[in-house]
Protein backbone atom coordinates (compact mmCIF):
# COMPACT_ATOMS: atom_id res chain seq x y z
CA UNK A 1 0.00 0.00 0.00
CA UNK A 2 1.57 3.40 -0.81
CA UNK A 3 1.58 6.46 1.33
CA UNK A 4 2.21 9.29 0.42
CA UNK A 5 4.86 11.62 1.85
CA UNK A 6 2.11 13.94 3.40
CA UNK A 7 0.52 11.63 4.81
CA UNK A 8 3.44 10.33 6.65
CA UNK A 9 4.15 13.76 7.98
CA UNK A 10 0.99 13.96 8.91
CA UNK A 11 1.09 11.01 11.10
CA UNK A 12 4.24 11.76 12.99
CA UNK A 13 2.95 15.39 13.36
CA UNK A 14 -0.23 13.89 14.70
CA UNK A 15 2.19 11.62 17.21
CA UNK A 16 4.12 14.36 18.20
CA UNK A 17 1.58 16.29 19.28
CA UNK A 18 -0.30 13.95 21.24
CA UNK A 19 2.84 12.92 22.82
CA UNK A 20 2.91 16.86 24.08
CA UNK A 21 -0.25 16.27 25.16
CA UNK A 22 0.55 13.40 27.10
CA UNK A 23 3.33 15.41 28.94
CA UNK A 24 2.84 16.00 32.69
CA UNK A 25 2.54 19.13 33.53
CA UNK A 26 5.32 20.40 36.09
CA UNK A 27 4.05 22.92 38.60
CA UNK A 28 7.23 24.73 40.45
CA UNK A 29 6.03 25.35 43.80
CA UNK A 30 8.45 27.75 45.76
CA UNK A 31 7.15 27.78 49.93
CA UNK A 32 9.01 28.24 53.33
CA UNK A 33 9.45 24.27 54.19
CA UNK A 34 11.72 25.41 56.96
CA UNK A 35 12.10 28.23 59.08
CA UNK A 36 9.45 30.79 61.02
CA UNK A 37 7.19 30.79 57.90
CA UNK A 38 7.46 26.92 57.46
CA UNK A 39 4.01 26.44 59.31
CA UNK A 40 2.10 28.85 56.79
CA UNK A 41 4.42 26.84 53.66
CA UNK A 42 2.72 23.53 55.30
CA UNK A 43 -0.69 24.77 55.17
CA UNK A 44 -0.72 26.21 51.48
CA UNK A 45 1.06 23.09 50.15
CA UNK A 46 -1.52 21.28 51.66
CA UNK A 47 -4.31 23.49 49.61
CA UNK A 48 -2.45 22.84 46.28
CA UNK A 49 -2.21 18.72 46.77
CA UNK A 50 -6.04 19.41 47.57
CA UNK A 51 -6.99 21.14 44.31
CA UNK A 52 -4.74 18.77 42.59
CA UNK A 53 -6.18 15.52 44.33
CA UNK A 54 -10.00 16.96 43.15
CA UNK A 55 -9.26 17.00 39.46
CA UNK A 56 -8.41 13.23 39.63
CA UNK A 57 -4.45 14.21 39.53
CA UNK A 58 -4.54 15.43 36.03
CA UNK A 59 -6.03 18.28 33.59
CA UNK A 60 -6.50 18.40 29.82
CA UNK A 61 -4.84 14.98 30.04
CA UNK A 62 -2.06 16.08 31.45
CA UNK A 63 -0.70 14.79 34.76
CA UNK A 64 -0.16 17.72 37.27
CA UNK A 65 3.38 17.03 38.96
CA UNK A 66 4.29 19.31 42.02
CA UNK A 67 7.73 20.02 41.97
CA UNK A 68 8.36 21.61 45.61
CA UNK A 69 11.27 23.64 46.60
CA UNK A 70 12.14 25.52 49.92
CA UNK A 71 12.72 28.76 49.61
CA UNK A 72 13.49 29.37 53.49
CA UNK A 73 11.20 32.67 53.48
CA UNK A 74 15.26 34.24 52.21
CA UNK A 75 15.03 36.36 48.69
CA UNK A 76 18.35 34.46 47.37
CA UNK A 77 17.30 31.11 48.54
CA UNK A 78 14.02 31.55 46.83
CA UNK A 79 15.72 33.02 43.73
CA UNK A 80 18.07 29.96 43.54
CA UNK A 81 15.17 27.57 43.42
CA UNK A 82 13.62 29.81 41.03
CA UNK A 83 16.13 29.21 38.78
CA UNK A 84 16.33 25.69 39.57
CA UNK A 85 13.02 25.33 38.48
CA UNK A 86 12.52 27.27 35.70
CA UNK A 87 16.30 25.87 34.20
CA UNK A 88 16.75 22.27 35.66
CA UNK A 89 13.06 21.29 35.80
CA UNK A 90 11.68 23.11 33.04
CA UNK A 91 8.46 23.66 34.93
CA UNK A 92 5.55 24.70 33.17
CA UNK A 93 4.17 27.13 35.47
CA UNK A 94 5.78 28.57 39.06
CA UNK A 95 3.02 28.99 42.70
CA UNK A 96 3.48 29.35 45.95
CA UNK A 97 5.51 31.93 47.86
CA UNK A 98 4.35 33.55 51.29
CA UNK A 99 7.17 36.39 51.99
CA UNK A 100 6.93 39.54 49.21
CA UNK A 101 10.60 40.00 50.17
CA UNK A 102 10.75 36.47 48.23
CA UNK A 103 7.87 37.32 45.33
CA UNK A 104 9.95 40.77 44.77
CA UNK A 105 13.66 38.84 44.24
CA UNK A 106 11.80 35.87 41.77
CA UNK A 107 9.62 37.74 39.74
CA UNK A 108 11.89 39.71 37.20
CA UNK A 109 13.54 36.63 36.59
CA UNK A 110 10.53 34.13 35.77
CA UNK A 111 9.29 37.25 34.21
CA UNK A 112 12.90 37.26 31.92
CA UNK A 113 12.04 33.33 31.26
CA UNK A 114 8.56 34.10 30.17
CA UNK A 115 7.19 31.82 32.93
CA UNK A 116 3.89 32.51 34.42
CA UNK A 117 4.13 33.13 38.14
CA UNK A 118 0.91 32.84 40.72
CA UNK A 119 1.53 34.10 44.25
CA UNK A 120 -0.92 32.41 46.60
CA UNK A 121 0.48 34.44 49.99
CA UNK A 122 2.76 37.55 49.45
CA UNK A 123 0.64 40.80 49.62
CA UNK A 124 3.21 43.70 49.56
CA UNK A 125 1.85 45.97 47.37
CA UNK A 126 4.06 46.62 44.82
CA UNK A 127 3.18 43.50 43.58
CA UNK A 128 0.32 44.53 41.85
CA UNK A 129 1.81 48.21 42.04
CA UNK A 130 4.68 49.99 40.74
CA UNK A 131 6.40 46.02 39.92
CA UNK A 132 3.25 44.32 38.35
CA UNK A 133 4.48 42.23 36.13
CA UNK A 134 2.58 40.72 33.04
CA UNK A 135 3.76 36.72 33.71
CA UNK A 136 3.14 37.37 37.06
CA UNK A 137 -0.44 37.13 38.94
CA UNK A 138 -1.75 36.99 42.45
CA UNK A 139 -4.72 34.88 43.68
CA UNK A 140 -3.92 36.20 47.47
CA UNK A 141 -5.08 39.87 48.49
CA UNK A 142 -2.72 43.26 48.46
CA UNK A 143 -2.40 44.35 51.53
CA UNK A 144 -4.47 47.13 51.00
CA UNK A 145 -7.06 45.30 49.50
CA UNK A 146 -7.01 43.70 53.36
CA UNK A 147 -7.43 46.67 55.61
CA UNK A 148 -8.82 49.06 53.97
CA UNK A 149 -12.35 46.99 54.21
CA UNK A 150 -11.94 47.14 58.12
CA UNK A 151 -11.34 50.67 58.35
CA UNK A 152 -14.58 51.64 56.32
CA UNK A 153 -16.79 49.67 58.39
CA UNK A 154 -15.44 51.10 62.14
CA UNK A 155 -15.89 54.49 60.20
CA UNK A 156 -19.16 53.91 59.20
CA UNK A 157 -20.24 51.90 62.39
CA UNK A 158 -19.40 55.42 64.03
CA UNK A 159 -16.07 54.72 66.16
CA UNK A 160 -14.35 57.37 66.39
CA UNK A 161 -11.50 57.58 68.15
CA UNK A 162 -9.22 54.03 67.13
CA UNK A 163 -5.60 53.22 68.42
CA UNK A 164 -3.22 51.41 66.17
CA UNK A 165 -0.71 48.88 67.08
CA UNK A 166 1.28 47.21 64.50
CA UNK A 167 4.26 45.19 64.10
CA UNK A 168 7.89 47.28 62.80
CA UNK A 169 7.89 45.72 59.18
CA UNK A 170 6.67 46.38 55.52
CA UNK A 171 3.19 43.89 55.69
CA UNK A 172 1.92 45.54 58.89
CA UNK A 173 2.51 49.60 58.33
CA UNK A 174 1.38 48.70 54.65
CA UNK A 175 -2.02 47.19 56.33
CA UNK A 176 -1.79 50.23 58.91
CA UNK A 177 -2.03 53.08 55.38
CA UNK A 178 -4.96 51.03 53.83
CA UNK A 179 -6.51 50.80 57.01
CA UNK A 180 -6.33 54.46 57.72
CA UNK A 181 -7.35 55.15 54.37
CA UNK A 182 -10.89 53.52 54.29
CA UNK A 183 -11.19 54.99 58.40
CA UNK A 184 -10.10 58.58 57.83
CA UNK A 185 -12.10 59.06 54.51
CA UNK A 186 -15.29 57.99 56.74
CA UNK A 187 -14.92 60.80 59.29
CA UNK A 188 -12.62 58.46 62.03
CA UNK A 189 -9.54 59.99 64.12
CA UNK A 190 -6.13 57.94 65.43
CA UNK A 191 -5.58 58.12 68.64
CA UNK A 192 -2.42 57.67 68.44
CA UNK A 193 0.37 54.53 67.06
CA UNK A 194 3.39 52.45 68.20
CA UNK A 195 5.30 49.98 66.29
CA UNK A 196 7.14 47.61 68.25
CA UNK A 197 10.33 46.23 66.83
CA UNK A 198 9.02 42.65 64.36
CA UNK A 199 10.83 39.96 65.71
CA UNK A 200 12.23 41.53 68.95
CA UNK A 201 9.19 42.54 71.14
CA UNK A 202 8.13 39.75 73.77
CA UNK A 203 6.41 42.32 76.37
CA UNK A 204 3.95 43.93 74.78
CA UNK A 205 2.87 46.10 78.06
CA UNK A 206 4.61 49.62 77.12
CA UNK A 207 3.09 49.41 74.11
CA UNK A 208 -0.68 48.59 75.54
CA UNK A 209 -0.29 50.58 78.25
CA UNK A 210 0.32 53.71 75.55
CA UNK A 211 -2.87 52.55 73.97
CA UNK A 212 -4.67 51.94 77.52
CA UNK A 213 -4.20 56.09 77.95
CA UNK A 214 -5.21 57.59 75.00
CA UNK A 215 -8.64 55.96 76.12
CA UNK A 216 -9.77 55.25 72.15
CA UNK A 217 -12.75 53.14 71.11
CA UNK A 218 -10.80 50.19 70.03
CA UNK A 219 -7.27 49.17 69.38
CA UNK A 220 -6.83 48.14 65.75
CA UNK A 221 -3.79 45.61 65.66
CA UNK A 222 -1.26 43.71 63.08
CA UNK A 223 0.62 41.26 63.89
CA UNK A 224 1.64 37.51 62.58
CA UNK A 225 2.31 33.84 63.93
CA UNK A 226 4.56 33.86 67.30
CA UNK A 227 4.01 37.70 67.84
CA UNK A 228 -0.24 37.09 67.46
CA UNK A 229 -0.03 35.06 70.19
CA UNK A 230 2.18 37.01 72.34
CA UNK A 231 0.21 40.12 71.72
CA UNK A 232 -3.51 38.83 72.18
CA UNK A 233 -2.62 36.89 75.46
CA UNK A 234 -0.99 40.02 76.83
CA UNK A 235 -3.09 42.31 75.79
CA UNK A 236 -6.02 40.12 77.59
CA UNK A 237 -4.02 39.46 80.90
CA UNK A 238 -2.99 43.57 80.36
CA UNK A 239 -6.82 44.10 81.55
CA UNK A 240 -8.14 45.62 77.90
CA UNK A 241 -11.37 43.50 77.66
CA UNK A 242 -13.34 46.68 77.68
CA UNK A 243 -11.55 48.13 74.71
CA UNK A 244 -12.40 46.30 71.68
CA UNK A 245 -9.97 44.67 69.38
CA UNK A 246 -9.99 44.62 65.76
CA UNK A 247 -7.19 43.45 62.91
CA UNK A 248 -7.05 42.35 59.54
CA UNK A 249 -5.72 38.88 58.41
CA UNK A 250 -3.18 37.48 60.61
CA UNK A 251 -4.28 38.45 64.54
CA UNK A 252 -6.57 35.40 65.42
CA UNK A 253 -6.30 33.11 62.17
CA UNK A 254 -7.82 29.58 62.31
CA UNK A 255 -4.18 28.20 62.89
CA UNK A 256 -3.72 30.23 66.03
CA UNK A 257 -6.54 29.51 67.79
CA UNK A 258 -5.64 26.60 69.89
CA UNK A 259 -2.30 28.71 71.03
CA UNK A 260 -4.16 31.94 71.94
CA UNK A 261 -7.41 29.77 73.35
CA UNK A 262 -9.82 32.61 74.76
CA UNK A 263 -7.37 35.42 74.22
CA UNK A 264 -8.57 35.10 70.49
CA UNK A 265 -12.03 35.47 71.38
CA UNK A 266 -14.11 38.84 70.69
CA UNK A 267 -11.84 40.14 67.63
CA UNK A 268 -13.27 41.20 64.87
CA UNK A 269 -11.45 41.14 61.64
CA UNK A 270 -11.65 42.17 57.59
CA UNK A 271 -10.47 38.42 56.10
CA UNK A 272 -11.08 36.60 53.18
CA UNK A 273 -11.94 33.70 54.60
CA UNK A 274 -12.72 31.40 57.66
CA UNK A 275 -13.69 27.85 57.60
CA UNK A 276 -17.37 29.14 59.04
CA UNK A 277 -18.12 30.68 55.64
CA UNK A 278 -21.44 29.75 54.47
CA UNK A 279 -20.75 29.89 50.83
CA UNK A 280 -22.11 27.44 48.24
CA UNK A 281 -18.85 25.43 47.75
CA UNK A 282 -17.10 25.89 51.60
CA UNK A 283 -18.82 23.02 53.48
CA UNK A 284 -17.67 20.84 50.86
CA UNK A 285 -14.18 22.12 51.07
CA UNK A 286 -13.71 21.66 54.80
CA UNK A 287 -14.80 18.12 54.71
CA UNK A 288 -12.50 17.14 52.09
CA UNK A 289 -9.96 19.12 53.86
CA UNK A 290 -10.25 18.21 57.26
CA UNK A 291 -10.70 14.59 56.38
CA UNK A 292 -7.37 14.75 54.11
CA UNK A 293 -5.49 16.68 56.95
CA UNK A 294 -7.11 15.77 60.00
CA UNK A 295 -7.57 20.08 60.85
CA UNK A 296 -10.20 22.78 59.62
CA UNK A 297 -8.11 24.99 56.68
CA UNK A 298 -7.01 28.14 57.37
CA UNK A 299 -7.16 31.38 55.00
CA UNK A 300 -3.11 29.95 53.82
CA UNK A 301 -4.95 26.86 52.91
CA UNK A 302 -7.62 28.48 50.65
CA UNK A 303 -5.36 31.02 49.14
CA UNK A 304 -3.11 28.08 48.21
CA UNK A 305 -5.98 25.71 46.75
CA UNK A 306 -7.57 28.69 44.81
CA UNK A 307 -3.85 29.36 42.86
CA UNK A 308 -3.56 26.00 42.11
CA UNK A 309 -7.23 25.80 40.21
CA UNK A 310 -6.38 29.09 38.79
CA UNK A 311 -3.56 27.46 37.03
CA UNK A 312 -6.13 24.18 36.38
CA UNK A 313 -8.81 26.13 34.47
CA UNK A 314 -6.12 27.96 32.72
CA UNK A 315 -4.41 25.18 31.31
CA UNK A 316 -8.21 24.11 30.43
CA UNK A 317 -8.75 27.11 28.34
CA UNK A 318 -5.82 26.02 26.73
CA UNK A 319 -6.78 22.38 26.32
CA UNK A 320 -3.49 21.74 27.51
CA UNK A 321 -1.66 24.05 25.79
CA UNK A 322 1.60 25.92 27.92
CA UNK A 323 4.10 25.86 25.47
CA UNK A 324 2.73 29.60 24.31
CA UNK A 325 3.38 30.92 27.50
CA UNK A 326 1.97 34.82 26.31
CA UNK A 327 -1.66 32.66 25.80
CA UNK A 328 -1.37 30.96 28.99
CA UNK A 329 -0.81 33.80 30.80
CA UNK A 330 -4.02 35.42 28.57
CA UNK A 331 -6.02 32.12 29.80
CA UNK A 332 -4.94 32.67 33.74
CA UNK A 333 -5.68 36.56 33.32
CA UNK A 334 -9.40 35.57 31.82
CA UNK A 335 -9.70 32.77 34.52
CA UNK A 336 -12.74 32.79 37.08
CA UNK A 337 -14.11 30.33 39.36
CA UNK A 338 -15.97 29.70 42.34
CA UNK A 339 -14.13 29.13 45.58
CA UNK A 340 -15.07 28.25 48.82
CA UNK A 341 -14.80 31.66 49.67
CA UNK A 342 -16.84 33.03 46.91
CA UNK A 343 -16.46 34.14 43.51
CA UNK A 344 -12.62 34.32 42.28
CA UNK A 345 -11.42 36.86 39.35
CA UNK A 346 -8.44 38.35 38.21
CA UNK A 347 -8.30 42.30 37.99
CA UNK A 348 -6.73 42.57 33.97
CA UNK A 349 -5.08 45.73 34.87
CA UNK A 350 -2.47 44.71 38.00
CA UNK A 351 -3.16 41.03 37.81
CA UNK A 352 -4.75 41.26 41.27
CA UNK A 353 -7.91 38.94 42.42
CA UNK A 354 -11.06 40.45 43.14
CA UNK A 355 -12.28 38.15 45.76
CA UNK A 356 -15.22 38.80 48.75
CA UNK A 357 -14.16 40.37 52.25
CA UNK A 358 -15.83 39.55 55.53
CA UNK A 359 -15.79 40.97 58.58
CA UNK A 360 -16.48 38.27 61.09
CA UNK A 361 -16.19 38.50 65.13
CA UNK A 362 -13.72 35.19 66.68
CA UNK A 363 -16.78 33.46 69.25
CA UNK A 364 -16.55 30.51 71.40
CA UNK A 365 -18.67 27.40 69.95
CA UNK A 366 -18.84 24.20 71.76
CA UNK A 367 -15.44 22.79 70.51
CA UNK A 368 -13.43 25.48 69.38
CA UNK A 369 -12.72 29.13 68.78
CA UNK A 370 -14.58 29.98 66.14
CA UNK A 371 -15.83 33.10 63.38
CA UNK A 372 -19.15 34.45 63.18
CA UNK A 373 -19.65 36.99 60.05
CA UNK A 374 -20.89 40.29 60.94
CA UNK A 375 -20.97 41.47 57.20
CA UNK A 376 -20.23 40.77 53.65
CA UNK A 377 -18.33 42.46 51.43
CA UNK A 378 -18.24 41.60 47.35
CA UNK A 379 -16.01 41.65 44.66
CA UNK A 380 -13.32 43.39 46.31
CA UNK A 381 -11.13 44.98 43.70
CA UNK A 382 -7.49 44.42 44.57
CA UNK A 383 -7.01 49.04 45.07
CA UNK A 384 -3.12 49.05 44.17
CA UNK A 385 -2.07 51.61 41.37
CA UNK A 386 0.56 51.98 39.17
CA UNK A 387 0.75 49.03 37.57
CA UNK A 388 1.99 49.14 34.18
CA UNK A 389 2.54 46.13 31.61
CA UNK A 390 6.04 46.09 29.91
Amino acid sequence: MHVSLKAIVAILLSQAGNARAADPLNVGVLLPITGVFAPIGAEQLNGMQLAVEETGGEVAGRKINLIVEDTEAKPDVGLSKARKLVISERVDVLAGIVSSAVALAVAPFTSSQKTPLVISNASANSITGDKCDRFVLRVAPSSAQVARPMGAYLAKAGMKNIFIMASDFVAPQEYVAAFKDGYLSGGGSVAGEVFPPFNRTQDYGPYIAQAKAANPNGVFAVFFGGEAVLFTKQYQSFGMGNVPLYSGIGLTPQMLHAAQGDAAAGVVSSVNYTPDLETAGNAAFVAAYKKKFGVLPAEFSVMAYESMRLIIEGVKARNGDTKDKVAFVGALEKASFNGPRGRISIDPSNHGATQNFYIVKTVKKADRIGFETIETVPDVVDPVKGCVFK
